[in-house]
């Protein structure tokens, strides 16, 4: 083991840690219980399960390699010793001068000897970089095997949460837990418990081997062993909190480059160019300070470990030497005991970065179970029972209440009566509670108080999947996917056939232009669509709804934010789609709602008003007034 090594290994684990504490994330709810080493065990048990068979081949093979890996220095010892040196031959190489005598390669039987430890020297390297590649491949790729279970764990948990988790959580956040803090478990696998197991192993083996040479010699070695590990402490707390601000540096450059990319067409416009450039050089010119002072501390944490590195070795070699000249050891000890010096610290370092490397590991693995120890709070109870069939669609909300969390009710004891095959308009001001009324319909959240039943069973005891299989949805934002069209269409149906996707597509009037795409059905619609028009997008997911032909719709602004000619078309298609289906309809344009047969008038989570459009209108109430409001605004626009 050199400085190099040493300073290499202490600026890994610096910049593991500095990446976790500079992510971002939101506080940590931290189990206080839990003890690293806790936290380590119980992650490792939960995903090793099959793995135990590799694991132990894989931990042979490096102990294996640590065997072969105490050889190395006796090939020189010998060759000091018995070939140059007046020191009887071992056992080993005696019997080789016999061997060779016969052949015409023992002309010299020394020199036999010295061609024999020459290769050994070639043959030993060559074992333990094969066993050193064979065990790295095996246990790393457990380690990975590990993450990628632990990926999918997350991955699926978070889909199952409910929207409250989600809505407390930002996306960057439960995004870093998938990408980054699954690899806790890798961390721990193959930088902690790994490397501890085989510097015990390797440890306990030179130490051995060292005290039948030189008692003395082994204690002298081991001592120097105290301050590397001091000096090891002290620099990596130093290189972690100025890692820490590189990583928090560069997240900065990253974040500008984002956002201005992001806007690119507003720089443009405004000719702000020159004004992104200047704010870039300076977060640029910030991160490379922070790097120059992180190098500073680097090249000072290399100088000091092999200070200490050469002092250790100074003082075996004199002790060594000081013993040879007394006639107490030979040459060859000399180096055997010196290479040994020099390979007792590896094992060393490696505990300590084990140690190290499971502390820092733990506080991904915290955030880890943090994900995967919240509960739904939208769940199924045991006896859930599916509907049968095809809901018929009658729909009652009974003195329903609701507030999310930590935050003011949003709707208070509404009661609606949706008869099968009827259609209801939510209208009001915004945040009235219309579109929050529609979520509860499909149990993203669960109701405060009262309840909503579907053909008459209150649907939290009905399973989530019936339920949901049972309703279309039609968000004002098109949530559409960079995959293609076919895939997009058949996203709530994904055992559809083509014929029956192209159905759905030309109802929805959306087949023309998906036939003039470059590979039409199947062409990548870019980001959430980005390479289609509003009008275009919305069509895609208005298919997507015909195709999955639930009993009970729920629209929410269908046409918001597209143009005359547009929003006729998508209303015309949305006449055919809620024939026959009992349909919700959230909507701001009054206008598109007037034919429906119910409008809940809300304000401030409570209804105020319940009709149809010419009742309302007869009531004079805020409905009336809504409605005059918009008019006035569309003939000021005309005009």
């Amino acid at each position: 083991m050199n400085a190099q090594t040493a300073f290499s290994s202490l600026k890994r684990i610096a910049l593991l840690w500095s990446v976790m504490k500079s992510s971002p994330r939101r506080p940590i709810k931290v189990h206080h219980t839990w003890s690293p080493l806790k936290v380590a065990a119980r992650l490792l048990v939960r995903y090793s399960a099959g793995e135990y068979g590799r694991i132990v081949f894989g931990i042979l093979l490096m102990f294996g390699m640590s065997a072969v890996m105490l050889l190395q220095p006796w090939p020189l010892k010998l060759i000091l010793d018995s070939v140059l040196g007046r020191e009887a031959p071992p056992g080993q190489l005696a019997t080789f001068y016999e061997l060779t005598k016969p052949t015409f390669l023992a002309v010299d039987p020394v020199l036999g000897a010295l061609a024999f430890l020459c290769v050994s020297i070639v043959l030993i390297q060559l074992v333990t970089g094969a066993l050193n590649i064979w065990s790295t491949q095996e246990l790393v790729a457990i380690g990975l095997r590990m993450v990628f279970k632990l990926r999918c764990a997350i991955f699926d948990h978070v889909q199952r949460l409910s929207l409250t988790f989600h809505d407390s959580t930002t996306v960057g956040d439960s995004l870093y837990r998938i990408a980054w803090d699954a690899y806790s478990v890798q961390t721990i696998f193959n930088q902690g418990v790994v490397p501890t197991l085989t510097a015990i192993v390797t440890l306990t083996g030179i130490v051995a081997v060292m005290f039948t040479r030189d008692w003395s010699l082994t204690l002298a070695a081991l001592s120097v062993a105290v301050p590397l590990l001091v000096i090891i402490c002290r620099f990596e707390r130093r290189m972690a909190a100025r890692a820490a601000q590189v990583c928090q540096r560069e997240s900065d450059v990253t974040s500008r480059v984002q956002e201005t990319l992001s806007s690119i067409r507003a720089v443009q416009a405004f000719g702000r160019e020159e004004y992104e450039n200047d704010r870039f050089r300076r977060y640029a010119e910030a991160s490379a300070q922070a790097s120059l002072e992180l190098t500073l501390i680097q090249t000072s944490a290399q100088f000091a470990i092999a200070v200490i590195l050469a002092c250790g070795t100074a003082a075996v070699i004199w002790l060594a030497a000081s013993r040879t000249l007394q006639g107490r050891l030979s040459p060859g000890d000399v180096v055997l005991m010196a290479s040994y010096m020099a390979m007792l610290y590896k094992p060393i370092e490696a505990l300590a970065y084990s140690a190290a490397g499971i502390q820092q590991a733990s506080a991904g693995a915290m955030r880890v179970f943090e994900v995967l120890d919240a509960v739904p709070d939208v769940r199924e109870p045991r006896d859930a029972r599916p509907l049968s069939g095809r809901s018929r669609g009658e729909i009652r909300f009974e003195q329903v209440s609701f507030a999310y969390r930590d935050r003011r009710p949003v709707l208070r004891k509404v009661s609606l009566d949706i008869p099968a095959g009827s259609s209801l308009a939510l209208v009001g001001p915004s945040g009235a509670g219309k579109t929050t009324l529609a979520s509860l319909l499909l149990r993203l959240y669960d109701v405060n108080s009262g309840r909503i039943t579907v053909d008459g069973a209150d649907i939290r005891s009905l399973t989530l999947k019936s339920l949901r299989s049972n309703v279309g949805l039609m968000l004002q934002q098109n949530i559409l996917f960079g995959v293609t069209v076919r895939e997009n269409i058949a996203y709530g149906k994904p055992d559809a056939t083509f014929d029956e996707i192209r159905r759905a597509a030309r109802i929805a009037g959306a087949d023309e232009f998906i036939m003039a795409l470059p590979q039409q059905y199947d062409t990548q619609i870019g980001e959430q669509g980005s390479l289609l028009s509003g009008g275009q997008r919305q069509r895609i997911s208005l298919a997507r709804v015909f195709l999955k032909d639930a009993p009970i719709l729920i629209l929410d602004e269908p046409t918001l934010g597209l143009d005359a000619e547009a929003e006729n078309a998508i209303v015309e298609s949305l006449d055919r789609l809620v024939y026959g289906r009992t349909t919700i309809v959230v909507a701001h344009n009054l206008s598109t709602v007037r034919h429906v047969d119910q409008i809940a008038v809300l304000k401030e989570g409570s209804v105020v008003e319940i009709g149809n459009h010419r009742k309302l209108l007869a009531d004079a109430g805020l409905y009336s007034e809504m409605w005059r409001l918009q008019r006035n605004m569309a003939q000021e626009t005309i005009v």
